[in-house]
């Protein structure tokens, strides 16, 4: 088969826009309004994310009500963190800006930090639709705008390499309360990851932001014993 044949080949078996969702949004009624609009909808388990569109493309959907719940609950921006093995992560919250500063009782700055933090510290884009059926119109257009015009097929687990610096930074904001700018602090202050780990607690207390309770935090969870049995019993 010549070039140019193989090229085509791929170019028409993209004209139907493929998008892998996770199975826990076969529930919604994105994944049906995406196939009405031609597109084909593959089940899969994914690793992060509830949309993979190409290789390097993962989005996570969240209604306004999630997103909030997930912020409070310490959820967030532990999943949008391993988006970051995507070259291009990118968050859909299903509902307005405003709805956000009404649906719960959370203090208005910590929120536009929260948002900031996502957009800034971990470079993922945010967009916004008001209804279950843009979603599905968004979807629908990256898929295309994406596949269609470079007849590229989606390859499901292609995720990019993080660097050195990028993995370092990863591990140390596992710990509780850091985030990306602590685990950068915490870094240039040890050293190195092992480092962070075997630091005092009062070397802990001595950075930035942490202080003594959060320091007690990380000493715990780096110090406690592994019980998975006992964490099953709690949930």
């Amino acid at each position: 088969m010549s070039e140019k044949q193989e090229t085509l080949t791929r170019y028409i078996k993209c004209e139907k826009p493929i998008i892998f969702a996770d199975y826990r949004e076969l529930g919604c009624n994105v994944t049906e309004l995406l196939r009405r609009k031609g597109a084909e909808v593959r089940e899969t388990k994914l690793e992060v994310g509830d949309y993979l569109i190409s290789g390097k493309v993962v989005i996570e959907r969240k209604t306004a009500a999630d997103f909030l719940n997930s912020l409070v609950d310490g959820r967030l921006f532990e999943q949008l963190r391993n988006m970051l093995s995507y070259e291009k992560p990118l968050l859909l919250i299903e509902g307005t800006p405003r709805e956000l500063f009404v649906i719960r009782n959370i203090n208005s700055n910590a929120l536009i930090g929260a948002l900031a933090s996502i957009t800034l510290d971990l470079g993922i884009p945010i967009l916004f639709s008001d209804s279950d059926a843009q979603t599905a119109d968004i979807l629908y257009i990256i898929a295309k705008r994406i596949q269609i015009p470079n007849g590229k097929e989606v390859a499901l687990h292609k995720k990019r390499r993080l660097a050195l610096h990028e993995q370092q930074q990863f591990i140390v904001e596992s710990l509780p309360y850091v985030g990306p700018k602590l685990a950068k602090a915490l870094l240039k202050r040890f050293g190195t990851v092992k480092a962070v780990f075997n630091a005092s607690r009062k070397e802990l207390e001595e950075i930035e932001k942490i202080g003594p309770k959060k320091a007690k935090k990380i000493i715990e969870v780096l110090e406690a014993k592994y019980n998975r049995e006992g964490a099953k019993g709690k949930q």
